[in-house]
């Protein structure tokens, strides 16, 4: 019970390191996420409101909707709504808004590493660091030894024999 306790612990700080020292990374990527869950969260969400593959379901906030809407003009937003329910043309906007997001997962992912990038190495981009920058720095020693343990995990996961 003790390790899960510290091992929650650690996430916990682990979380808290990232939001404080990225926090517009952790923005955009969260964004992201979301966009690149929309094949799966769209048509839930479609669901729920009241959109289905034969129209919209009776006493929903779709229902609701296409009431207060009288006659439904094609390309408007219920219609693009309903279509997607029911697998037409609109439901590929779904990839599309995923293909972006994972773009933009990319994108926050490698500004972190370019961020931290830039606080490890001393003396190229002086001026920009900052002074809590400076404090969060690794010594070269760590960065050594950091390199030293993944050669030895890469060097032992080489000799698995798969046969």
């Amino acid at each position: 019970m003790e390790h899960l306790r510290k091992s929650a612990s650690s996430m916990v700080s682990f979380g808290q390191n990232v939001i404080r020292e990225h926090p517009k990374s952790l923005a955009v990527g969260s964004t992201g996420l979301a966009l690149a869950a929309a094949p799966i969260t769209g048509p839930v969400i479609l669901g729920a409101v009241g959109f289905s593959a034969t129209g919209p379901v009776a006493a929903s906030l779709a229902a609701a909707w296409q009431s207060s809407l009288g006659a439904v003009q094609a390309g408007s937003l219920f219609a693009t709504l309903q279509g997607a329910a029911m697998g037409g043309a609109a439901s590929g906007a779904f990839t599309t808004v995923s293909n972006i997001g994972l773009a933009i997962v990319g994108s926050a992912a490698m500004g972190t590493q370019l961020t931290d990038k830039k606080k490890r190495i001393p003396g190229e981009h002086d001026n920009e660091y900052s002074s809590e920058a400076k404090d969060h720095e690794e010594s070269p020693r760590q960065i050594s030894d950091t390199d030293d343990s993944l050669n030895t995990e890469f060097a032992r996961m080489l000799r698995i024999d798969m046969s």
